[in-house]
């Protein structure tokens, strides 16, 4: 009974559809087919369930004109893309990382991955002054990838010669009005198309600043029957206006007043189309940023468009009265040489900048007269943006009968300043405000000066400039200074005494680096290096006049020549998926001065405090010292990712040779935390409070299983073992059995403040040491 009446209401449908006109079939022409695709934002996903449908009926489609996600799907479906293709790529993209303006860490080159997205907030300086920046996403990320899918169609800048032609609306922001673009750059067309304003930055265009261009046009039907479409199949995913109780929301009152000429405007469209596949009423419950519910809409979308075959069976039905046409559904790449590479700022105009056109050249790393594969462009963009001397860096083609294939690099340049701030907490070190200022071409070019402070409790704060200073631009010069009041955490001190000890460190560093690569460096340094061991009140406290004795245990200074291999291949510094990240440091502490304090003679903590602080057999003079750091981690599969982390170091003295019964506190190895950011020679180890295990001869080994829990969310249960070893053999124990066990689990989230991590853990080994927990929230110093 139930297919009977199927049957019935398919025929009804049938006959009570639109009747097409039959001008061009009685002049024995097959009537063309038109496809308007509205925008919709993350809705816009659902017109590749109609895609879809169309593909299977063997419906050919002469002309296309799309809007916004219309445009996307729409762009890359002219050029050859199948639906089923194009659901594969909507559910790859890393919507997230497009709607974040971040790229993956590991295409930041290693000279910029200590700051890079560390911060909670971002503001350029202008006048002396932090503004609110033009747009939240300036869209590097999502640039890369539509330069990547369009690659094969980079000769072709008639939108008209695709398999398919199409027209991409955009709107003119300054002057207002709908702009039509048939030609051009194929994938800046269609960024410009989903430039929501204040969301994505503009794009200049022919001297036009272009944003969505749903503004004018959400639903493209005139334009397509304008190309020539007799028939025109549409999807609208468009505007739906909010109720009176949805409108209290400010955010959606706003998007409201917007609506009102689309919502218009597409009905009109609308009323110019045969087949209209309305998407807005099953859509409802999903808004334009649901990108995460990429699956589940295209499911929508699919459903949806199936109430629509009865007549778009018909519209088949009537393309196959006429002889097949033999036309590539797809392009094929030329392979054509680039002729040349110009610079240009991201107007589209010469760069006028003689010193920064070098520094893209060199890094970009790209030579003409050959053909580019799409995997070295890339790899030379992302290098480039890597540096972080420009805002966006993407890239279009022209294709000149007379002169060839022309490769334009696109440079936005930010303001030169840069204020960012980022508060943070956790049960070791605080509370506080990190701020930071980052001024870039400041005194010279190709430079950057960078002044960081945490504004805490346990203050923190740190200076440097580098600057490139050799013709390809790998060669720099870094000067530092860094200052840090912290808690001492040493299990030793809070075993023996109850009191508050700080460890206050200055250092001061002059380097010579030479990156290697996007993701390692070499460098060589000479430092001057102070450390001092206070005991008292900390340093709020003495501010609100709460005490005053503070009294200086031990205080030790020296200076340094360090030699330094630093890799980085990680795809996020928190909470990564893939890559390594390695350290070698070799290091030779001369000129090394001590002095301690002795104390009263009734203090006995302080007398067993001072034992450990004082060298009872004299100083072990100079020290020479090597550490290597390897974490490596490996994705398994979309939801699990494997970390095993090894180290190993030891102190070698003028004095004492390899076994030093007495070694100053700055060249111990320390162990603990289970935080990202930690300083050279610094270990993580689960159930240990930061730097709270510190020898001079070390090996530890580590491994955690990350489990992606659902979006942002990861549960890692984590093992470390370690022990102090003798000699230059990192496996001879030097006490037997002696072996330390950190066991436990973190419970992380990415939050807009930065990494929040729960942990539970143990270590054995310390009487005193329970089951521990762990709380921690922002970025860290």
């Amino acid at each position: 009974m139930t297919r009977s009446l199927s049957l019935v209401c398919c025929l009804f449908l049938w006959i009570s559809s639109p009747s097409y006109s039959q001008t061009d079939s009685k002049q024995g022409k097959r009537p063309k087919i038109g496809l308007a695709l509205s925008g919709g934002g993350a809705k816009g996903m659902a017109h590749i369930g109609l895609l879809r449908l169309i593909d299977s009926l063997g419906i050919k489609i002469d002309y296309i004109s799309g809007t916004s996600a219309g445009g996307i799907f729409g762009g890359l479906y002219a050029m050859g893309y199948t639906p089923d293709t194009l659901k594969k790529i909507a559910l790859r993209i890393n919507w997230r990382r497009v709607l974040s303006n971040k790229v993956p860490l590991n295409q930041i080159n290693i000279e910029e991955k200590d700051e890079y997205d560390n911060y909670m907030i971002e503001f350029p300086v202008m006048g002396g002054r932090p503004r609110l920046p033009g747009a939240l996403i300036e869209g590097q990320y999502i640039s890369e990838i539509l330069n990547t899918l369009t690659y094969p169609a980079k000769h072709i800048n008639d939108f008209n010669k695709l398999p398919i032609p199409i027209t991409i609306t955009s709107s003119d922001i300054v002057n207002g009005g709908l702009v039509l673009q048939h030609s051009g750059s194929l994938p800046m067309a269609i960024r410009a198309t989903l430039a929501i304003p204040a969301a994505f930055a503009p794009v200049y265009i022919d001297g036009r600043l272009l944003v969505d261009g749903g503004l004018d046009r959400n639903f493209p039907v005139q334009e397509v029957k304008e190309m020539g479409a007799d028939i025109v199949i549409g999807g609208y995913t468009g505007f739906r206006l909010f109720t009176e109780k949805e409108i209290e929301n400010p955010m959606k009152l706003i998007y409201q007043t917007h609506a009102f000429r689309s919502v218009e405007d597409s009905k009109k469209q609308e009323a110019m189309a045969d087949v209209v596949v309305d998407f807005t009423h099953a859509l409802t419950g999903y808004s334009t940023a649901d990108f995460y519910q990429n699956r589940k809409i295209i499911e929508i979308g699919e459903n949806e468009a199936r109430k629509y075959l009865p007549q778009l069976i018909k519209i088949a039905e009537e393309q196959k009265k006429y002889p097949a046409e033999n036309t590539p559904r797809a392009i094929k790449d030329p392979r054509l040489p680039v002729t040349r590479i110009k610079y240009q700022n991201d107007k589209g105009q010469p760069l006028d900048i003689p010193v920064m056109e070098q520094f893209a050249v060199s890094r970009l790393g790209l030579r003409t007269g050959r053909e580019l594969k799409v995997k070295a462009v890339n790899d030379g963009i992302a290098d480039l943006y890597g540096t972080q001397f420009f805002d966006k860096v993407y890239y279009t083609f022209e294709n000149n009968a007379d002169t060839g294939l022309t490769m334009n690099v696109r440079l936005k340049q930010g303001k030169p300043g840069v204020f960012k701030a980022a508060v943070h907490y956790d049960t070791e070190q605080s509370a506080g405000l990190i701020v930071n200022y980052t001024y870039r071409n400041i005194l010279l070019s190709k430079s950057r000066l960078l002044a960081t402070v945490d504004l805490s409790e346990r203050f923190k704060a740190r200076f440097d400039y580098y600057k490139f200073i050799s013709e390809n631009n790998r060669l720099w010069f870094k000067a530092s200074f860094s200052y840090q009041a912290l808690q001492n955490n040493s299990i030793l001190y809070r075993l023996i005494a109850d009191e508050n000890y700080f460890n206050n460190m200055m250092n001061t560093e002059l380097s010579l680096g030479y990156s290697l690569g996007r993701s390692s460096y070499l460098s060589l340094s000479v430092g001057n290096e102070n450390e001092a061991i206070k005991r008292g009140p900390n340093v709020f406290k003495r501010f609100f006049g709460e005490g005053n004795d503070v009294r200086t245990l031990y205080k030790h200074s020296n200076e340094a020549f360090t030699i330094l291999f630093k890799q980085n291949t990680l795809d996020n510094l928190y909470f990564p998926k893939r890559g390594n990240a390695l350290t070698i440091q070799g290091k030779y502490l001369f000129s090394n001065r001590l002095s301690t304090k002795v104390p009263d003679p009734d203090d006995e903590k302080g007398q067993l405090i001072y034992q450990f602080l004082n060298p009872m057999d004299g100083l072990p003079g100079n020290i020479g010292r090597f550490f290597l750091n390897e974490q490596f981690v490996k994705r398994i599969n979309r939801k699990f990712s494997l970390s095993a982390s090894a180290s190993w170091g030891f102190n070698y003295s003028d004095k004492y040779g390899i076994d030093s019964s007495y070694m100053y506190e700055n060249a111990k190895f320390s162990m603990g935390g289970i935080d990202a950011r930690q300083d050279v020679s610094q270990i993580g180890f689960i159930g240990l409070k930061r730097a709270e295990f510190g020898v001079a001869n070390l090996t530890s080994f580590g491994l955690a299983l990350q489990y992606n829990i659902k979006g942002n969310l990861y549960l890692t249960p984590q093992v470390n073992v370690a022990w102090e070893n003798r000699g230059f053999n990192p496996f001879n124990v030097a006490f037997n059995d002696d072996y330390l066990f950190g066991y436990g689990a973190k419970l992380g989230y990415m939050s807009f403040m930065g990494p929040i991590n729960f942990a539970v853990a143990k270590t054995n080994g310390f009487d005193r040491n329970p089951w521990r927990m762990y709380l921690s929230i922002g970025f860290k110093f």
